[in-house]
């Protein structure tokens, strides 16, 4: 954890100038055997969310303009693609967000209250909650992704 936190701190200590396609992003730096070791192990969990949304925090506090959003996502159950988002605006979040494609679709989901309880989430985020599902030659996936927008 101790490592996590120092990384975040590293990629959140200036705002992002380089965008690709809209947005910069930056996944955590966990293996993934830890992540699906923890999986069930909701204070571990808790404390990445928590210091995902400090580095966030971070970013609002740094950026310039107040068009750009900074998203926290989160993949549960594992974690293993969350990642700090930063978009130049709205729209390119929007664009980000709609995911309906054969190989990835995203489907709205209603909020989970008891789990948006525990999250460190302020009053003036806005939170959406998807259905993901991944198709790949191989297999199929699915989970859930939670996007903490500020």
């Amino acid at each position: 954890m101790k490592r996590l936190r120092t990384y975040i701190d590293e990629q959140t200590y200036s705002f992002p100038t380089t965008f690709h396609d809209g947005y910069w992003h930056n996944k955590i730096p966990i293996d993934q055997s830890f992540l699906l070791s923890v999986q069930e192990n909701s204070r571990i969990q808790y404390a990445v969310i928590e210091a995902m949304m400090e580095g966030a925090s971070r970013l609002v506090r740094l950026r310039e303009e107040e068009r750009n959003r900074v998203v926290v996502l989160l993949d549960l159950p594992t974690l293993w693609q969350s990642e700090l988002l930063v978009f130049k605006n709205d729209a390119r979040l929007k664009v980000f967000m709609k995911r309906d494609s054969p190989d990835q679709t995203w489907t709205p989901l209603p909020l989970d209250d008891v789990f948006q309880q525990k999250l460190v989430a302020s009053a003036d985020d806005e939170v959406h909650r998807f259905h993901e599902r991944i198709q790949d030659e191989d297999d199929i996936y699915t989970g859930e992704v939670w996007l903490l927008v500020q």
